[in-house]
């Protein structure tokens, strides 16, 4: 739990707990997040997934005191030593039981070439060819694991090129002053073979709905809006009504073994990931073009 900051601009007005747990309030909500990976952390723009910590080594620090209840506080130099300890850690996918090693036959898949991977905030902002692992595969068709290989490369170019109508995204379309952008996956999810947003932009992509077994709130903002969600993510950090139900794009390596998927766990399988950007944003994906989106994400 977290609780509403002092002079935000909204205050919950109503609870609807399937749990009835005494400890759910009104100035301190009960949330449920997926936890983020440990490691491939020098990729990332903001720390959390409603970006409250502005560096690991904040993070460390806060995790320290909060979680271990220390006897004394930690010295800067070994909070840098945590911070090192943990920039040198990467987590990506290294085989496929279908396509075999995911660096065969000129491919850079696995956490040695991720490890070697440039990355600065900001990087790649237009979202152009944001994954570039498995180009030497394209084309590949037959047996396996050529057959797997060739699902896995047009898996990457659907989601480096497939064109999407992006709207209703708070944090994104409100940002750039337009109702709908044509886009890609990469448009948001864009730092390059990371699949993270390279700057911390918060966003709703609307998924508050697809869970019914977690506390409801309702917001009522000083402007007489009123917003039902489950959690009201970075709005807890700055009290803006406007970022209730925002959070940061997440990276997108070591995806086949984080399932649930999306903040709050809401999709159980990266089928449903992919079919709820199939619906939400009108990609018209056949059956096959989604089997190749799978073996792809099943990749990273």
């Amino acid at each position: 739990s977290l609780p509403v900051p002092e002079g935000a601009e909204f205050s919950i007005v109503a609870i609807n707990d399937p749990y009835a747990c005494a400890e759910t309030t009104s100035s301190r909500p009960a949330l449920y997040r997926r936890p983020l990976p440990a490691t491939s952390l020098r990729f990332l723009p903001a720390i959390m997934w409603d970006g409250r910590e502005p560096n690991l080594s904040a993070q460390a620090r806060t995790a320290i005191l909060v979680h271990s209840q220390p006897t004394q506080l930690p010295t800067d130099a070994q909070l840098q030593q945590i911070v090192r300890f943990e920039t040198s850690l990467f987590t990506a996918q290294s085989a496929d039981n279908l396509a075999g090693s995911l660096t065969a036959k000129g491919a850079r898949g696995g956490p040695i070439f991720l490890s070697r991977q440039t990355f600065f905030p900001g990087i790649n902002p237009d979202g152009s060819n944001v994954f570039t692992l498995y180009s030497s595969w394209a084309g590949l068709d037959g047996s396996t694991p050529a057959a797997q290989r060739g699902s896995i490369a047009r898996g990457e170019m659907l989601f480096n090129n497939r064109p999407m109508r992006i709207f209703d995204v708070s944090g994104f379309n409100d940002v750039r002053g337009q109702d709908t952008v044509f886009g890609t996956c990469g448009t948001c999810h864009n730092a390059p073979n990371v699949g993270s947003s390279s700057s911390f932009n918060p966003m709703n992509i609307g998924t508050a709905s697809l869970r019914t077994d977690l506390p409801a709130y309702t917001f009522l903002c000083t402007d007489g809006t009123q917003v039902l969600a489950s959690d009201p993510g970075r709005a807890l950090i700055t009290g803006k009504c406007a970022d209730i139900g925002k959070f940061k794009v997440p990276s997108m390596r070591g995806l086949p073994a984080r399932a649930p998927y999306f903040h709050d766990g809401s999709a159980a399988t990266l089928l449903q990931v992919i079919d709820f950007y199939d619906q939400r944003f009108g990609m018209l994906l056949s059956q096959e073009e989604k089997a190749d989106l799978v073996a792809f994400m099943n990749s990273l």
